[in-house]
């Protein structure tokens, strides 16, 4: 569902306000008040330009704003949740897809607008949305004319999330890769820690269970998108898995030799995924659970975020995100689904 926003006056940082005498806040019925929970070490982000970059944007007008910088040891939905009781009515996650996905957790059902500011390693799901990459670009586009997008999302346990969740080489793929490596080659380093894990990860025993459906499958990886990005703009579930269609894409890839994964990879890079006798795909509506012959890593969103098995559930229309407008009313979703 979408919805198009006026564009509000030039904004204002939290600092004005305090500043501001009685008389000055005739206009403070109308103020936005915007939380930004920044994470100073995603990609290859510099906390103080971010910074710099808000105090320009926001010099004068109608918003007050405050940074929340994470230390890796906080649960960002918890932050999130606290700030909503303070009564802000805009959150903005600069940072990667881990960070979006926190905030994202905090705000699932709130109806609150969430803005992003994409400083991460792949930022898959501002490109989804065609939100621009660059601070000053993020930034105009919360400031002036915009739609938002009602997305889906996939809850586990009481966190949610909206790209995807996978067991097998994906969650090995975020596990070993080195931060300082992500920080230095972006997404080339996601893409040699995975070709590394190719040729020693054999396919396990999984049992999938989708709205109440069950297989049995040896598989590498067993994929559950919400979203068709898997990081890189050439690599994509499908062409037709979008974050709104309120389904979630169970992909099982079977691959054992390096001819079975240039295979996949091929029919990844064709959009033939629904073609490859590797790749075999379920659609949930409902709800998904995968277990396996052994504990393996889950990885949701890019984050590790426990072991097999694992129980989701589909949420649709959970995060309201602040998205470019089109003049058309065209929506973005569907023109990311088409490419």
């Amino acid at each position: 569902m979408w919805r198009e926003a006026r564009p509000p006056p030039t904004a204002c940082g939290r600092h004005c306000l305090q500043s501001a005498s009685a008389a000055d806040l005739s206009w403070f019925s109308d103020m936005r008040n915007m939380f930004v929970i920044l994470n100073p070490v995603a990609g290859k982000s510099d906390a103080s330009a971010i910074r710099r970059a808000l105090e320009h944007r926001f010099v004068s007008g109608t918003w007050a704003y405050e940074v929340y910088e994470t230390t890796g040891e906080e649960r960002i939905a918890d932050v999130v949740r606290a700030a909503l009781d303070r009564g802000f009515d805009m959150f903005v996650a600069a940072g990667g897809d881990g960070t979006v996905s926190g905030v994202a957790s905090g705000l699932a059902r709130r109806g609150i607008p969430m803005g992003i500011i994409p400083v991460g390693t792949g930022n898959a799901l501002a490109r989804e949305l065609g939100i621009p990459v660059s601070i000053e670009g993020a930034l105009a586009l919360l400031t002036e004319r915009h739609d938002t997008v009602d997305i889906d999302a996939i809850r586990t346990g009481d966190r949610f999330f909206v790209l995807n969740l996978g067991v097998g080489i994906s969650a090995l793929t975020m596990r070993d890769t080195e931060r300082q490596d992500k920080r230095q080659f972006g997404v080339i380093a996601y893409i040699w820690t995975g070709v590394s894990k190719l040729f020693g990860v054999q396919p396990h025993r999984f049992t999938v269970e989708v709205d109440g459906q069950t297989v049995r499958v040896h598989a590498s990886e067993i994929a559950v998108a919400n979203s068709g990005a898997m990081g890189d703009p050439s690599f994509r579930w499908g062409p037709d898995v979008r974050l709104d269609d309120g389904r979630l894409d169970v992909c099982i890839v079977r691959a054992r030799t390096a001819i079975d994964y240039l295979r996949v990879t091929r029919a990844v890079l064709l959009g033939q995924q629904r073609r490859s006798p590797n790749i075999h795909c379920l659609s949930a509506e409902r709800n998904v659970s995968i277990s396996s012959d052994r504990p393996l890593p889950v990885q949701a969103d890019g984050e590790l975020v426990g072991h097999t098995p694992v129980q989701m559930e589909l949420v649709s229309g959970a995060v309201r995100v602040i998205v470019p407008a089109t003049d058309d009313r065209r929506q973005v979703l569907s023109f990311v689904g088409e490419k």
